[in-house]
């Protein structure tokens, strides 16, 4: 590393340096995201000697980084929801030097708030605000109770010293109560005192202040507030590591090796500064909204992260996928930033398709199987328009819809895309510009292009068994369902239920069916949920039909005339639908769906065991060099 340890400073020091933003966080930071109580747990630790872990800065003198990366300002007043965001300070060649936090952005904010700024949050059983409202979400500030310490067998965190949060209000009923069970000093009183050596705090600072909050005779309260003071203002408690070298590279690298502050930085994380660089205004935020959008959607209701969108955004404008800091430079970034609109409704048409052929969240076990299909809708046109303007439109496209839902059933029923498959996604974008011109999406070359590899997407018999036996509440379980069922409306929510109820399989329901109780292999049949909670036993309803079903006997259920359903729509036709004959319906339904499996999928007389070395799922990130 180009840097070394530097002598220690104090917390005062930190303090004033980030008032006099002679510290300021790099675009690649996260934002504040720590507790009340974990700022709490600093100060306890603090107070109590406890180490608090090195920090680690970046010395920014070079002109070209001040001009061509962001930087931003601490947060100094927390607001949960409304003011999470650090501001943005503009720097340029002639903006003065200073340090970048590379590591201990949460443990110097939580200082921050804690001596000069406030902490806001939400109350339990209130609803939230729809705009920043202090009544709701008061500010507090950071106090201590100079009377006695925690008491031990009521703390679970083994804190010794009461700090809290106060509001303005709850401080002072403390103040006004006639004989109060605290003494509550806030810490924003330690930095207004004069600056003084150790043996002259207690006489000069310490014993006045206690005299005149009538806590002379308390111990506790000495002890307590003299320490504050020295571990604030005159203790060297801030070590650090200074890092100076200019070359952004270097330092992407020291993000990456050396971050230690709870969750480690995705590499997406730190791509983000040099593609905020380029962009020109705020892409960090442009990214949150798209992904609050989509999670928060009736339409869609995906969590997608922001290396998802990232990726996607390199795959749609034809760039190299893997993520290296060459594919964020200012050329590239300014292709995606010119084509972000068009991007942005694509993907949103996309997990909409997705939704409305079926796959909701819990079953969309694989979101890069949608980056193909996002590349094809943005790259497709169908007349004068591309593909993801109408797709979603009904009367429009249904081949389109067909062929790209069975590819996407396919491809999460075989898990083509475990972790994060750089070179499948790559080798599918060939596949797709080779095919712009068939007239729907290219699904048998698909299957071609992969066949003997490790991403075969053809069946084999012991595969398809294996698909049946699959288990109410698994991921892959609703995919397989509308593989088979495609003629489900997709303009329909559909529930997974049980044809034969669940509640008539369970041990207390089954103890009291006298032919069961005559045959033990019969009964062990019933019992085993390899069979009534499989395939076999389940089906897609939609919300009127689960409402009516309920814990209803199928056969009765289905001699209801407002059902619209007969035994035909679920391949249950000419066997009975009575409780007593379950093994029976079990394994014809079962046979009839591994040949309608069969008919639906493409299939192989058995599968390659060999992985394909260019089909590792293994990510590609570019190694920067010291």
């Amino acid at each position: 590393m180009a840097g070394e340890y530097e002598k220690a400073i104090s917390i005062k020091d930190a303090i004033d340096a980030i008032n006099n933003r002679d510290y300021l966080l790099p675009a690649i930071q996260r934002k504040f995201v720590w507790s009340s109580h974990q700022i709490c747990v600093l100060f306890d630790s603090i107070m109590r000697g406890y180490p608090i872990s090195t920090f680690m800065m970046w010395d920014v003198k070079d002109d070209s980084i001040k001009n061509n990366y962001k930087f931003y300002e601490f947060l100094k007043s927390f607001c949960q929801r409304f003011n999470e965001e650090n501001p943005h300070i503009p720097t340029n060649a002639s903006f003065k030097n200073f340090k970048a936090i590379i590591d201990g952005q949460q443990r110097l904010t939580s200082l921050y708030i804690g001596l000069c700024g406030t902490y806001a949050y939400k109350q339990p059983r209130i609803w939230w605000p729809s705009t920043k409202d202090d009544e709701v979400l008061p500010p507090r500030k950071f106090y201590i109770d100079l009377t006695q310490p925690v008491k031990s067998e009521d703390d679970e965190a083994l804190m010794y010293y009461n700090f809290k949060f106060l509001t303005e209000n709850q401080y002072s009923e403390s103040v006004s109560a006639e004989q109060p069970l605290h003494h509550w000093f806030c810490l924003q009183n330690i930095l207004k005192l004069p600056q003084l050596e150790n043996d002259e705090v207690l006489i000069e600072i310490v014993l006045p202040l206690l005299d005149k909050l009538r806590l002379s005779d308390n111990a506790f309260s000495r002890k307590t507030l003299l320490r504050l003071y020295d571990v604030i203002r005159n203790r060297p408690l801030i070590h650090y590591f200074n890092e100076t070298e200019q070359k952004i590279d270097h330092v992407l690298d020291v993000f990456i090796r050396t971050n230690s502050g709870g969750t480690k930085l995705d590499f997406s994380d730190l791509l983000m500064s040099i593609a905020v660089a380029n962009w020109g205004g705020d892409f960090r935020k442009e990214l949150d909204d798209l992904t609050t959008h989509i999670h928060q959607s009736a339409e869609m209701g995906f969590y997608i992260e922001r290396d998802w969108l990232l990726k996607s955004c390199l795959m749609l404008t034809g760039a190299d996928i893997r993520f290296k800091v060459q594919n964020f430079k200012a050329e590239q970034v300014a292709r995606i930033k010119k084509e972000w609109d068009a991007i942005k409704a694509c993907i949103k048409a996309t997990f909409i398709l997705v939704r409305r052929v079926g796959i909701n969240p819990q079953s969309l076990t694989s979101k890069n199987a949608v980056m193909p299909i996002c590349y094809y809708l943005y790259k497709k046109k169908c007349g004068e328009e591309f593909l993801y303007k109408s797709i979603n439109n009904l009367a429009k496209s249904h081949k389109h819809r067909a062929l790209i839902s069975q590819w996407l059933y396919m491809t999460l029923l075989k898990g083509i895309f475990g972790g994060q498959a750089d070179s499948v996604l790559s080798s599918m974008r060939d596949v797709l510009d080779s095919n712009f011109n068939n007239d729907a999406y290219p699904l048998p070359q698909i299957i071609e292009r992969y066949k003997a590899t490790n991403k075969d997407l053809r069946f084999d018999e012991d595969y398809i068994d294996s698909l049946l036996d699959i288990q109410y509440g698994e991921g892959r379980c609703r995919a397989l369902l509308h593989l088979l069922f495609p003629e489900m409306n997709v303009a329909e929510v559909f529930h997974i239920d049980h044809l034969h109820p669940k509640s008539k399989f369970e041990k207390n329901s089954l103890k009291k069916i006298d032919f069961l109780q005559q045959d033990e292999h019969m009964k062990e049949f019933y019992a085993d949920p390899s069979h009534w909670n499989t395939i076999p036993n389940l089906h897609l309803l939609n919300d009127s039909q689960n409402l009516s079903k309920k814990d209803k006997p199928l056969k009765e259920w289905l001699e209801d005339k407002n059902i619209h359903l007969s035994a035909k729509d679920f391949l249950a036709e000419g066997v009975s639908l009575e409780f007593s004959c379950f093994k029976e319906f079990y394994e014809k339904r079962r046979s009839a769906l591994k040949q309608r499996l069969i008919s639906r999928v493409y299939m192989t007389a058995s599968l390659p065991a060999e992985i394909a070395l260019e089909d590792s799922d293994e990510e590609v990130v570019e190694e920067v060099i010291a």
